[in-house]
């Protein structure tokens, strides 16, 4: 009766309230389904699929499902971090609204192969773009001061992935680079690169694995094959191209840039 005298001045609808986005899109196995075809396509996408190098796959695509069942209305059983703290690293990478163009443009996607209808699809849209600002919005100045005074380069560069990630691309540079490339000849640049990656990992912070020779000693053959400053310069220039190449911040690239020009007087056995 009481139900009936609230429809009554109410307006008299006795219309059932409408299913939530998560019901109506078909619940947990198509939140999942969405999930796994979404990140798929995200992996193949080469505008924003650097942005995934070194992630957790799996733990990053539970994190998702339950972060999106709870945007569409289904159960909140999600526990990351709000979409500013937990997209801010990647921001500092160089993610922008390019990048969240093409995540919109891959979730559209995903959801027209799904055979998700128009209005839902624009629907769920509508609710990742609320998301935008959030997501781009970055460090705050208080954070990035606490970052500069107490984070290592190794962790504000991005860790194992980014280095792992900068020495492949690095080396391929190099090696394409004729003013550098011959003093690679006959080199197992399988181990070169383990030991670059760990060689700027201890260099720029992180945890000490190196166990080269030093600076001088390393390179003392290769000057008497007629290594010099000028060779030294290109390897600071495709150092540069290859950190640009993935999205470091310019501050971070000056950074590793003087790091590694400290290491000049040495490599040339001055």
């Amino acid at each position: 009766m009481f139900s009936a005298i609230a429809r009554f001045f109410s307006g008299g609808s006795s219309e059932p309230e409408q299913a939530s986005l998560y019901e109506r899109i078909g619940g947990d196995a198509a939140v999942n389904a969405a999930v796994d075809v979404f990140y798929r396509k995200v992996l193949a996408d080469d505008r924003i699929n650097q942005f995934f190098e070194g992630v957790d796959m799996d733990k990053q695509s539970a994190k998702q499902k339950a972060f999106l069942t709870m945007a569409f209305g289904g159960p909140s059983n999600y526990s990351g971090e709000d979409m500013r703290k937990g997209h801010a690293h990647l921001v500092a990478k160089g993610l922008d609204n390019s990048h969240f163009d093409a995540v919109m443009e891959n979730l559209g996607a995903t959801l027209t192969e799904l055979g998700v209808p128009n209005e839902l699809i624009g629907e769920a849209a509508a609710i990742a773009e609320s998301t935008r600002i959030d997501v781009l919005a970055g460090f705050t100045a208080e954070e990035k001061a606490a970052q500069n005074s107490t984070a290592s380069l190794y962790e504000r560069i991005g860790g194992d992935g980014a280095v792992n990630a900068a020495v492949d691309i690095f080396y391929r540079k190099v090696l394409a680079d004729d003013r550098i490339s011959k003093f690679f000849e006959g080199v197992d640049m399988g181990s070169q690169a383990a030991k670059q990656k760990a060689f700027l990992t201890m260099a720029f912070g992180g945890p000490n694995n190196y166990s080269g020779t030093d600076m001088r000693k390393g390179h003392a053959h290769l000057v008497k094959n007629g290594l010099n400053d000028s060779h030294f310069d290109a390897v600071m220039e495709n150092l540069a191209a290859t950190l640009t190449e993935l999205n470091v911040p310019a501050d971070l690239i000056s950074e590793a840039a003087a790091i590694a020009e400290s290491t000049r007087n040495d490599v040339l056995g001055k």
